[in-house]
């Protein structure tokens, strides 16, 4: 168990800042991770999202129609340990916005807005990432 923690403290910023993967094409992000499976579907709005199921959990990619670029990103972690350890980390290396929301400044000008909220439907936690 502590061999798990420490590989989710010493991976996650690492990991987690790069999965959002905003302002890029299904393609871009297909292309990080070819080992991955990607369900692509739309939503009752016509809006494309892909998931895959990814180290830290599932992310769920949604594309804007025009652009076709990622704009928006969820992702829920598979276990408490790995949500635990991704706050603290979000703690210690972004802005903290409140005690469930961060702000993350990135190379090259970009901000990301990241926020944990609970899903009453689905009863898990869910990481938003935004510009």
């Amino acid at each position: 168990m502590k061999k798990l923690i420490f590989a989710i403290i010493v991976m996650l910023p690492i990991l987690c800042k790069a999965q959002a993967h905003l302002g890029s094409t299904l393609a871009d992000i297909k292309a990080m991770y070819p080992d991955k499976v990607f369900k692509v579907d739309y939503t009752t709005s016509g809006r494309k999202y892909a998931s895959a199921e990814m180290y830290y959990g599932t992310f769920v990619y949604y594309f804007d129609k025009e652009t076709g670029l990622s704009n928006y990103c969820i992702q829920h972690t598979d276990n408490m340990t790995a949500l635990n350890a991704q706050v603290e980390v979000y703690n210690k290396k972004y802005v903290i916005i409140s005690e469930t929301s961060w702000k993350a400044y990135l190379e090259g000008g970009g901000i990301m807005k990241i926020k944990l909220v609970y899903d009453e439907e689905y009863k898990l936690y869910v990481f938003q990432y935004t510009n």
